[in-house]
């Protein structure tokens, strides 16, 4: 009587610990996520009001370095600046999935977008703030339709 009255009162005290640590264990890498990169709103675009008349395309391979997501044209780094909503980054597996499209470091991408010299003043509209060692000279701003580039290795 007296081991499963203790087996119980242990289970009692044990459980919500095991949950609570659960809990943060799941959170945390979300936040860190979401650290990656700036965000910024955008509206959705209607053929009475179009968001984007003339587009510009932006290729660029991602990379993962000293826990910083960055985008390369082939002459200048940039930081990434995506929609919300638009992408998240799994760090564990270095993949950037974009509009539920997976994309590994190193694959280069093209999309709608443009570069933007980093202006400090200019980004009270961007959310999800990266580290300031992530901060580049350079943005890349995307507004999506992203597609692969299959390069020709040879």
């Amino acid at each position: 009587m007296h081991k499963t009255l203790f087996r119980s009162f242990l289970l009692l005290v044990m459980f919500p610990l095991i949950v609570s640590c659960e809990t943060l264990n799941h959170q945390a890498p979300t936040q860190q996520h979401n650290e990656l990169f700036f965000t910024y709103y955008l509206p959705k675009s209607t053929p009475e009001k179009p968001l984007i008349i003339n587009p510009t395309a932006l290729t660029t391979e991602f990379e993962y370095e000293d826990g910083c997501l960055l985008a390369f044209d082939g002459s200048r780094w940039m930081t990434p600046v995506f929609p919300e909503g638009h992408a998240t980054f799994d760090s564990q597996n270095k993949t950037l999935k974009l509009l539920g499209t997976s994309y590994k470091m190193g694959d280069v991408i093209s999309a709608a977008g443009y570069v933007r010299a980093y202006n400090r003043g200019k980004v009270e509209n961007y959310s999800n703030i990266p580290a300031e060692e992530c901060i580049t000279e350079y943005l890349a701003i995307y507004y999506g339709d992203y597609e692969k580039i299959y390069l020709d290795k040879n």
